[in-house]
This record gives C-alpha cells, sequence and structure tokens, in this order.
C-alpha cells in the first residue's frame, strides 16, 4: 500500500484521543504540498522522511493546538523563527480562536514561503513579519497571549520575562535549546504543563507569565 502522511497523521490523531475536521485535513494536505513544492529550490527542513515529518512537525503542533483549543487559548498569537510554518500552522489550525496570528521570520525566502502558504490556505487575521530579534524589545510592538518557537534559543528572552507576552498568557517552548533555561525562569513565569510524545526524548512544555 502506498505511504499516505495524511494516513499517518489521522492514525496518530487517532491514538491520541484528537478528532481532526475535514478543513483542518485539507490544512495539513495544502501546508504538506507546499513543503514538498518550494522545498525543490529552498531548504524548508532536514526532515525528509515522511513519517518523521508527520510525528515531528505536523502531530507536535496538533497536539499543542489540540490543548490549547480544549483549554480555551486565545491570541494575539506569535511565533518566532516560523521558517517553514513549524508549529505555527498546525497548532492555528487546531487553535482557531488564537487570532490574530503573527509569524516573524527573518529570512526573505521563507518569509515569502509563509506569505504564499497563507494565501493559499485563506486565512484571516494571519501576517508575516520579517524582521531579525535581538531582544525582548524588538518584540513589544507584538504584544501576544501565546507565544511559541521552535529551533530558536529563547534563553535570553525567558530571562527577560517574556515582557511582550500578556499576563496570563502562554509559552510554548518545543526546543531542546530551552531545557536549562526552565531551571532559571523569573517570579514571573512559571512551569504550567508538559506534554510527553512516543518519539520525543523530551516533553514540550507550556510555561504561564503571572
Amino acid at each position: 500500500m502506498k505511504y499516505s502522511i495524511l494516513d499517518e497523521i489521522t492514525s496518530l490523531s487517532v491514538d491520541l484521543h484528537i478528532s481532526l475536521s475535514s478543513k483542518q485535513l485539507e490544512e495539513i494536505m495544502i501546508h504538506d504540498d507546499f513543503l514538498d513544492r518550494w522545498g525543490r529550490k529552498m531548504n524548508l527542513t532536514s526532515i525528509k522522511d515522511p513519517s518523521a515529518r508527520a510525528r515531528r512537525l505536523f502531530m507536535e503542533g496538533i497536539v499543542v493546538g489540540d490543548f490549547l483549543q480544549r483549554n480555551g487559548a486565545t491570541g494575539p498569537f506569535l511565533d518566532l523563527g516560523s521558517g517553514n510554518g513549524f508549529p505555527a500552522i498546525p497548532m492555528a489550525a487546531l487553535c482557531p480562536h488564537a487570532r490574530p496570528l503573527i509569524l516573524l521570520e527573518s529570512s526573505h525566502k521563507k518569509a515569502a514561503f509563509l506569505r504564499a502558504l497563507i494565501r493559499e490556505l485563506t486565512w484571516v487575521e494571519v501576517r508575516v513579519e520579517e524582521r531579525h530579534v535581538a531582544s525582548s524589545s524588538d518584540l513589544m510592538e507584538f504584544g501576544c497571549r501565546l507565544f511559541s518557537s521552535r529551533g530558536v534559543d529563547l534563553s535570553d528572552l525567558l530571562r527577560e520575562g517574556l515582557s511582550f507576552v500578556e499576563p496570563g498568557g502562554l509559552c510554548v517552548l518545543f526546543g531542546s535549546k530551552n531545557r536549562a533555561s526552565l531551571s532559571e525562569l523569573p517570579p514571573t513565569l512559571g512551569p504550567e504543563h508538559e506534554i510527553a510524545l512516543p518519539w520525543r526524548d523530551s516533553p514540550i512544555q507550556i510555561v504561564r507569565k503571572a
């Protein structure tokens, strides 16, 4: 039988008690198709194996988005280093109240990819901002209630207390680069929840701002 990434995502979602609508499945397929087509011209991900892509890229965003939706999370939603659309696009597909969505990306080519993807998804209340971020001061204009990032070292932003995140807001940490920083959180930030997945060495961490 021919492999289908959509079949694997559907199967994994059922195993994790997540129900995907036909609209969400269509959005996932659009995203995966864009990765294939644009990936022939530029490097969007080092994860080439379709099964690994289903798990490490799509499912991680889906699981977090489902958790946020069930817990009433809302926007504004800011994603830093959005690159290939992970984790923000799957998260936003599962949590439609996480709007407006702001995708921050420093690479001109990847920002163009994101803009094309958003147009194809026909999403509203979403914009792509192309810029470099060195400190929290670069993010103050993007005050948000939900913040995520993958593959970016957030140590300095965490030490600064995520000043651009509203009180009561959430920060989702996907990367191992930020694991050590969790033991040095300032008093205004505290662990809220963690999501363990069988293919990850460490859980996804969710931090709340006081």
